[in-house]
């Protein structure tokens, strides 16, 4: 009865718990020996009655043979059915397949399976994988086939297909599957929106691909192309957690210059690095300095200035040759980069979660046990366990005896779909990539119900000639929490409505620049005209340029965030090689603007500042739109 039960429920769905069928099969010795039994008895019972046990013992065996094998076979046959019923359900709705069940997409599917969320499609060559016959059991659809094979892509419906995840174990190869695939969708003439995650760890490869691929992909296909790796991933959960300068206001309200550690040698440190200096500018202009601890800082710190040419421009970076085998690794004397002033954080960051836990141990131990006993530690020391053990959880949670002490990057909580697809945040870099140079509108949000709004906004997102203001138009996405920060606000999700929320949001954001924006007389009417010059920045012809405002002094908080603004801009075009030219050509990476606004002395460079201010007063519209309501910073 629960078979057909279950064969049932896969008409009007795809089952949702695993079936009787992977029950009785996973538990083939008690299957065999009921259905044994059952025959047995069956056979005997009706051949005892020609009174010859012999014979009668004889026929029950063989019968029980038979029909065991013969159950274990038809289980298998409805297996197998069961298996294509779920493909197919699962195709004809929104769904995301999977290609290769390496740790990281095979953490994702887990995290998946415990939310019972199955709308997967996992395609694997090797079905002997272990792990395929637990997510199919979850229900989930696994397609057997080589996915660089056109025929075998055809398996899948393109269509329903939101996301396509790419992690093969090897970024060529990952790369190569993207290209198959994105050849495939064009080909068919695709015109469901889809967002292909492809796995690429080697930045030097992750550049190339945007540079000579990406970028030359054109808005006619509705294709979203987003590489990651899992350090990219958990190093911007780390930021996304942890304010760079600190949770308190003691920084980010002063001039000071602030500094945090960071311990390692690998890629995980590499990318702790490329976020602390894409989201660390405050509008005071704080300094930061980062210090490189590690037995080998000197050769660390040149990879580090080879990955990211520019950021010297960003941030100071210090070396300190420190071995952690020795004992005066934990110095805590005066002097000691453990106790560097405003030391905000202390991150240990080496690709092996092993010495991660044996360094933070020792420096709890050796060089910060008296500040965390007496309660007057102020950095945070957080350390990287890439699969959580228990010991990590206890030190997260007992405060009283660890307090500062922090673990971080499990990949239980990076790989969940909240994180990797991210679609809140995504839809937030597109707002501000479809507000980008169009006239000032206070209260606008976009109707995202409208096809025809959505349609435009998503057209600008999918034309990848402006790949670099899409990316860039991310990382502003990035920044907004520091933002609101500076003003004392944060943002929390809310289930209003859009219009309460634009009319809150606007509220508490507005009351908090009033006197600022009212001393430089930048009203929205004011704000509305002067954006109706930003056409005479591309179009030839044009009247000159009239230059009504342009921040000088910096006095307002106001003026501040518009610098800091522009200094986040040029440091994330400094940290991927871009380099001032007075001409710009964005093919080369060249632009005027990478250059502090104190230094803008034509009306045609001048007059961009519209675009930072936009990048504050759009805040309370693009978090209305994503469905995030700005209240007061608790």
């Amino acid at each position: 009865m629960k078979l057909m039960n279950c064969i049932k429920n896969l008409k009007n769905g795809y089952n949702k718990s695993p079936s009787l069928v992977y029950f009785l099969l996973e538990n083939k010795a008690f299957t065999l020996g009921v259905v044994a039994v059952f025959a047995f008895i069956l056979r005997f019972g009706l051949s005892i009655k020609n009174n010859d046990w012999v014979e009668s013992l004889g026929n029950g065996l063989e019968f029980a043979s038979i029909l065991s094998a013969s159950f274990i076979a038809m289980l298998l046959y409805f297996k197998e059915a069961i298996n294509k019923q779920l493909i197919n359900q699962i195709s004809k709705i929104e769904h995301t397949a999977v290609f290769g069940l390496g740790e990281f997409s095979t953490a994702l599917l887990e995290s998946e399976v415990k939310e019972e969320n199955n709308a997967y499609i996992i395609f694997e060559k090797n079905l002997l994988n272990e792990k395929i016959e637990h997510f199919r059991k979850s229900g989930m659809g696994v397609v057997e086939g080589d996915a660089f094979s056109t025929e075998h892509l055809e398996q899948l419906n393109f269509k329903t297909i939101s996301f396509a995840i790419i992690s093969l174990g090897n970024d060529r190869l990952n790369i190569e599957l993207a290209t198959i695939i994105i050849e495939y969708y064009k080909s068919k003439k695709i015109t469901t929106p889809i967002k292909l995650l492809v796995h690429v760890i080697n930045q030097d490869l992750n550049t190339l691909f945007h540079q000579n691929f990406i970028s030359q992909e054109s808005s006619e296909g509705k294709i979203d192309i987003q590489t990651f790796s899992f350090y990219e991933e958990a190093a911007e959960t780390f930021f996304e957690h942890n304010f760079v300068d600190g949770d308190n206001d003691e920084i980010i309200s002063s001039n000071d210059g602030y500094s945090i550690v960071v311990a390692g040698d690998g890629e995980l440190a590499l990318n702790i690095i490329y976020q602390a200096a894409k989201v660390a500018h405050l509008p005071n202009e704080n300094t930061l300095n980062i210090h490189l601890v590690d037995k080998e800082a000197q050769k660390f710190k040149n990879r580090v200035i080879k990955r990211y040419s520019g950021i010297e421009k960003v941030l100071n970076l210090h070396t300190h040759n420190m071995n952690d085998e020795d004992f005066s690794y934990f110095n805590k004397d005066d002097g000691s980069v453990w106790f560097e002033k405003n030391l905000t954080h202390v991150i240990i960051a080496y690709d092996d979660q092993e010495k991660n836990i044996k360094i933070a141990t020792d420096l709890f131990n050796k060089t910060y046990l008296e500040n965390a006993t007496d309660k007057t530690l102020k950095t945070k020391v957080s350390f990287a366990i890439f699969n959580a053990y228990t010991i990590s959880g206890k030190i997260d949670a007992d405060k009283d005896s660890f307090a500062q002490f922090f673990s971080f990057a499990d990949i239980g909580n990076i790989c969940t779909r909240e994180n990797l697809l991210d679609e809140k945040h995504s839809l937030i870099s597109k707002l501000v990539h479809h507000n980008y140079a169009q006239k000032y509108a206070p209260v606008s949000l976009l109707d995202l119900d409208d096809k025809e709004v959505k349609k435009i906004m998503y057209e600008k997102w999918y034309n990848n000639s402006k790949l670099s203001d899409k990316l860039s138009s991310i990382a502003q996405a990035k920044h907004m929490k520091m933002k609101l920060k500076a003003l004392r606000l944060q943002s929390i999700p809310s289930k209003k409505s859009q219009d309460k929320l634009i009319e809150i949001n606007r509220e508490v954001f507005d009351t908090k620049l009033s006197l600022d924006r009212e001393s430089l007389g930048l009203s929205d009417s004011f704000l509305q005209d002067y954006s109706d010059a930003l056409p005479k920045l591309w179009e030839e012809g044009l009247e000159p340029i009239d230059i009504k405002y342009f921040p000088k002094k910096y006095t307002t908080m106001l003026e501040k965030l518009i610098r800091a603004e522009h200094n986040r801009w040029n440091a994330y075009h400094y940290l991927n090689g871009w380099t001032f030219k007075e001409k710009t050509m964005k093919t080369k990476k060249e632009h005027a603007c990478l250059k502090p606004l104190s230094e803008f002395d034509v009306p045609e460079l001048q007059l961009t500042v519209i675009y930072d201010i936009y990048s504050i007063l759009y805040i309370p519209n693009y978090l209305a739109n994503a469905g995030y309501e700005i209240i007061e910073k608790i």
